[in-house]
């Protein structure tokens, strides 16, 4: 199982770098701000850590791949991140399952 979160973090931190489109912070402040407004910040507690982490280097792999694995790791709740936050939608897998 932890082969599989890995690849599939190398994948997505790798579909973040071809996109082209830098990790910016204001955007980071903005998904972090909606999130502790509009959700339980209990529920999502590693995530918003590992957002306040990537803050510090936008570009620092290990920092996106702890983000993604939490996202990852919301199970049901990923659904109303991506509400209040749809910025992350950049560190969604292409791969959800982990099938490959």
């Amino acid at each position: 199982m932890v082969a599989k979160t890995q690849n599939n973090s190398d994948r997505t931190i790798e579909k973040i770098k071809n996109k082209g489109q830098p990790v910016k912070v204001a955007d980071i402040d903005i998904a972090l701000r909606m999130l502790e407004t509009y959700m339980d910040t209990q529920d999502i507690n590693p995530l918003l850590s590992a957002l306040e982490t990537l803050k510090t280097d936008t570009q620092n792999e290990a920092y996106q791949a702890q983000v993604i694995d939490a996202f990852n790791d919301l199970g049901n709740l990923q659904g109303a991140v991506l509400t209040y936050a749809p910025y992350l939608h950049i560190f969604v897998s292409d791969d959800p399952f982990g099938d490959y």
